[in-house]
């Protein structure tokens, strides 16, 4: 991935861990220093100039130590698993279309 893709990602999981934190207080379901130990949590796993390899890395254990993150976690994985498995599907389908024509 490319630095725009880690910019991408990064934001991406801002944004999905501020919701998760703005559903959760709008239900009573955490207090606002729960909230706060969460963005703590997530400050200290997520370093400003993480990498790509290392953000691929964080992310499944952010709802280790706060499991109100867990629908965040399962979010961005699934999107990622479902990207790969588009794109080894579409290596194939040119594997198979080259072997044909070839």
């Amino acid at each position: 991935m490319t630095d725009t893709s880690i910019v991408t990602l990064r934001q991406k999981l801002e944004a999905l861990i501020v919701r998760e934190l703005e559903k959760g207080l709008a239900g009573d379901q955490i207090t606002g220093e729960r909230a706060h130990e969460i963005a703590n949590i997530v400050l200290e796993a997520v370093p400003e100039d993480v990498t790509d390899s290392e953000l691929v890395k964080i992310i499944p254990t952010l709802d280790d130590k706060a499991s109100e993150l867990a629908p965040v976690v399962y979010k961005i994985l699934s999107e990622r698993d479902e990207l790969e498995r588009t794109k080894q599907l579409g290596q194939l389908r040119g594997m198979i279309r080259s072997m044909q024509n070839g």
